[in-house]
């Protein structure tokens, strides 16, 4: 044992707490919003909805030119 190292009084106790708590299953992190959503939410109609609106503007905006 080298001069500049000190034994250590440790206690078995906070060991065995210590190693259970590492060895315990952690849960599951959830996800950070957004990292696992689609770009529109989570409608599964949302992309039906979104182009309907284009195509209504779009027309709002050609049918009066054409007539």
């Amino acid at each position: 044992m080298s001069a500049e190292r000190k034994p250590e009084v440790v206690d078995l106790s906070q060991y065995k707490k210590a190693r259970a708590e590492a060895q315990a299953p952690k849960p599951a992190a959830k996800p950070a919003k957004g990292a696992g959503e689609s770009l529109l939410g989570g409608r599964p109609k949302a992309g039906l909805i979104l182009a309907a609106i284009v195509v209504a503007l779009l027309a709002a905006a050609i049918l009066p030119k054409l007539l």
